[in-house]
C-alpha cells in the first residue's frame, strides 16, 4: 500500500504544478505501472486502455446529454423560465433571487451542466437583480449556488460518470436525483427567505406590477421544453427507454424545439456542437487517464489493503462515512467535480459499499458533496465562471455564497440521515 500512497501523492503534485487532470492521472498511473509490472506490462495496458474505455456503449450517454445542454442554452429557454418565475414571485421578499433558483432548477431538468447553468444565469439574472437594487455580492452569490442544481436534478452528467465508473445503474441514479434535487432547491428558497428575515432589505422586492394575464402568458413558451424534460426522465422511469436512448431523444428534441420556434441560428448551432465536442473530449480524456490510474490501483490492491487496514482498526461504518464526507469536502475546495469522482471513486466506492451502504445512496451523497465543492473557496468552479462572466471580484462572489452554503450543509445532513430520500424513487422504477 506504501507504493500506492506515493503514486497518489505524485498525482497530486502534478496537479499542483499545473498539469491537466487527465495527464496527472495518466502519467502517475503509468509510472506506478512501470514500477509494479515493468515496461511490457505498462505499455500493454497503455495500448489497449484508450480504445476500450472510449468504446464503452454507456459512454454515449455523456455526449448526448452534453449536446442537449448546449442546444437548450442556445435556445434561450432559461430567459423564459426566469421571466416567468419573476412575474409569479415578484412581490416576495427576495422574489428575484427565488426566481433565479426556479430558473436554475428548470435549466437543470433539461441540461446537466453546472458551469453552463451558472454562466447562462449570470448573463440573465445578475443584471436583473442589480437593476432592482440587489448588491453585486448577493446577486452573484445566489447565481453561483443556483447553478449547482444542474448536477443533482436529472439529466445529470455527474450521475452518468458515477454509473460508468462504479458500474451502477445510470437510470436509477438519474431518477434518484429527483427528490434530493427538489429538496435542495426548496432549501435554497427557504434560505433566501430566512436571509431576508435576518437582514431586512438585502433583497428588495420588485416594484413592477404584472397582471394575471401577464403571469399566465409567461408560461406559454415553456410547455414544449417541460414536455421534453418530462419525456426524457419519464421514459427512463417507466422502462420505456434506456439512459442512452433517452439522452439521444433529449438531444434531438432540444434541437427540434428551438428550430420550430425559430430560435436556432446557424452560428448558434455551430457553437453548440463545437462546445459539446470540446466538453466531451475533455471528459473522455480524463476518464482514460483515470482508467490507467485505476489499473495501477488494481495491480497493487491499494483499495483492498485500505479496506483491510480500516477493518483492523475496528472503526465503525459511521466513522468511515464521516471520514469520506470530510475527504470530499476538502477535495471540493481544490478540484472540480469530474476530477474528484474519477480520482476517489475507485477507492471510496468499494470501501463504502463494503460496509453495507447502498450504492445509489452513496452516488447521491458523493454528487451532493461535489455540488458543495463547486461553490467552495479557493477553487469553486461555479464561482470562477460567475466571476468571469459578471466581471465581479472572486472574493465578492464567495462572500455571497456563504449563507446558502449553510443551507447546503443542512440539505447534506438530511440526505445522510434519511437514505430513503435517495432510494425511494429508484426502488419504484419499472423495468
Amino acid at each position: 500500500m506504501e507504493l500506492g500512497i506515493w503514486i497518489v501523492l505524485l498525482m497530486i503534485v502534478f496537479m499542483f504544478l499545473g498539469m491537466p487532470v487527465a495527464f496527472s492521472l495518466g502519467v502517475a498511473g503509468l509510472i506506478g505501472l512501470l514500477l509494479v509490472g515493468g515496461l511490457d506490462s505498462a505499455f500493454s495496458i497503455l495500448s489497449t486502455t484508450p480504445y476500450r474505455t472510449a468504446a464503452h456503449y454507456t459512454l454515449t450517454t455523456l455526449p448526448m446529454f452534453i449536446l442537449m445542454a448546449q442546444f437548450i442554452s442556445a435556445s434561450q429557454i432559461v430567459d423564459d423560465i426566469f421571466h416567468a418565475a419573476q412575474r409569479w414571485l415578484e412581490r416576495l421578499p427576495g422574489g428575484m433571487a427565488i426566481a433565479t433558483i426556479f430558473a436554475a432548477a428548470g435549466m437543470a431538468a433539461m441540461s446537466g451542466s453546472s458551469t453552463a447553468s451558472a454562466a447562462t444565469l449570470s448573463q440573465i439574472a445578475v443584471p436583473q437583480m442589480l437593476k432592482y437594487g440587489y448588491s453585486r455580492k448577493v446577486a452573484t452569490g445566489v447565481v453561483t449556488v443556483a447553478g449547482t442544481l444542474a448536477i443533482m436534478i436529472p439529466p445529470s452528467i455527474a450521475f452518468v460518470l458515477y454509473g460508468i465508473i462504479t458500474e451502477t445503474s445510470i437510470g436509477k441514479l438519474l431518477i434518484a436525483g429527483i427528490i434530493p434535487g427538489i429538496l435542495t432547491a426548496v432549501m435554497y428558497c427557504l434560505g433566501i427567505l430566512a436571509w431576508n428575515k435576518i437582514t431586512p432589505g438585502v433583497m428588495p422586492p420588485s416594484t413592477s406590477l404584472y397582471t394575471w394575464k401577464d403571469r399566465w402568458s409567461s408560461l406559454r413558451p415553456l410547455w414544449a421544453f417541460i414536455i421534453l424534460a418530462v419525456s426524457v426522465v419519464g421514459s427512463m422511469y417507466i422502462g420505456l427507454a434506456t439512459p442512452t436512448e433517452a439522452s439521444a431523444f433529449g438531444a434531438f428534441g432540444a434541437l427540434i424545439i428551438p428550430l420550430a420556434l425559430k430560435r436556432m441560428t446557424k452560428s448558434a448551432f455551430k457553437k453548440s456542437v463545437t462546445g459539446a465536442v470540446r466538453t466531451t473530449t475533455m471528459i473522455f480524456t480524463i476518464i482514460i487517464g483515470a482508467m490507467v490510474f485505476g489499473y495501477f490501483l488494481t495491480l497493487t490492491q491499494t483499495t483492498q489493503k485500505l479496506i483491510g487496514f480500516l477493518g483492523s482498526m475496528a472503526v465503525s461504518p459511521t466513522t468511515v462515512m464521516g471520514m469520506v464526507v470530510i475527504l470530499y469536502l476538502v477535495l471540493g475546495c481544490i478540484m472540480d467535480q469530474v476530477a474528484i469522482q474519477l480520482i476517489t471513486l475507485p477507492l471510496t466506492f468499494p470501501l463504502v459499499t463494503g460496509l453495507g451502504y447502498d450504492p445509489i445512496w452513496f452516488g447521491v451523497i458523493s454528487t451532493k458533496l461535489a455540488e458543495i465543492g463547486l461553490v467552495t473557496p479557493p477553487v469553486g468552479m461555479n464561482a470562477f465562471v460567475v466571476s468571469a462572466t459578471t466581471k465581479t471580484p472572486l472574493e465578492e462572489v464567495f462572500q455571497g455564497t456563504a449563507i446558502l452554503l449553510l443551507v447546503d450543509a443542512i440539505s447534506l445532513i438530511l440526505l445522510l440521515s434519511f437514505p430513503i430520500l435517495s432510494t425511494y424513487l429508484p426502488s419504484k422504477m419499472i423495468g
